[in-house]
């Protein structure tokens, strides 16, 4: 666990099948004992994330909201676990496009299909035999989530929601005006996958690059120094907007 900024803390060492710097989330205070989740993990690192909290002096009883950035299931496993872990207070959020593709109602058949997973996986000579030993099962259950989201909604007091499609059709981001920081989740990668530097996930793992590509360079338009990604090999800290719009720019070709 790092504190990136007053109140505002990084979740590492989550892991991942084959992205090395693992899985990001996000924890917000909102007050007292009053806490903002962004993303969730892997149901087998849950343990790790509550070791985190308690390290600070939280449990998971303090999580009173959850935001899904979207859909993949890197980030969202765990929820259902956590919400129950919360004592059923914790609220689920989601954008409006993904609460039915949570509830699988219906699948969502956006990448990264099989295929792409078998040869990412192929790639990093990661054998399926052992990626389900390490990880379980990668199916889940159903999530209901209980506020659905649209553009400009807040979260809390403290989060504004920037849409951010591309990725998934739902896919979210979130701002910090005051502290000027964006967590982007899956909108941007940063030196992962075998590509170094900031830049936009591609097809393997995106329904729409091109929308995507646009999204980052909304991302660019928003006045912001710290940028925090779920996919990273650390997070930008200074001259994020800068960096923001040298990958949009990049992304489009311009």
């Amino acid at each position: 666990m790092v504190e990136i900024s007053c109140g505002i803390h990084s979740i590492d060492g989550l892991e991942h099948p084959f992205i090395p710097s693992g899985i990001t989330p996000y924890l917000v205070e909102e007050g007292p004992n009053d806490l903002t989740l962004i993303d969730t993990c892997f149901l087998k690192d849950l343990p790790k994330l509550g070791t985190h909290m308690r390290n600070i002096g939280y449990s998971i009883k303090d999580i009173n909201r959850i935001v899904l950035t979207h859909v993949h299931i890197d980030h969202i496993q765990a929820v259902n676990e956590i919400k129950k872990l919360s004592g059923g207070h914790a609220k689920i959020y989601s954008h409006w496009a993904e609460a039915g593709y949570l509830a699988n109602n219906p699948d969502y058949q956006g990448p990264p299909t099989h295929e792409a997973i078998s040869q990412i996986l192929q790639n990093y000579g990661i054998r399926n035999e052992d990626l389900v030993t390490k990880f379980g099962s990668f199916e889940r259950e159903p999530i209901i989530v209980d506020q659905t989201l649209i553009d400009g909604d807040m979260v809390g007091t403290k989060l504004r929601v920037i849409h951010t499609p591309g990725h998934t059709p739902g896919h979210i981001s979130l701002y910090l005006d005051k502290e000027r920081i964006i967590f982007g989740a899956d909108s941007l990668f940063k030196s992962v996958m075998s590509v170094d530097g900031l830049y936009v996930p591609p097809s393997q793992v995106s329904i729409d690059p091109a929308t995507a590509a646009i999204s980052a360079r909304r991302l660019s338009q928003i006045k912001c120094d710290k940028l925090l990604l779920a996919h990273q090999d650390s997070p930008i800290l200074e001259g994020a907007q800068q960096a923001i719009e040298h990958a949009a720019r990049l992304a489009l070709g311009s």
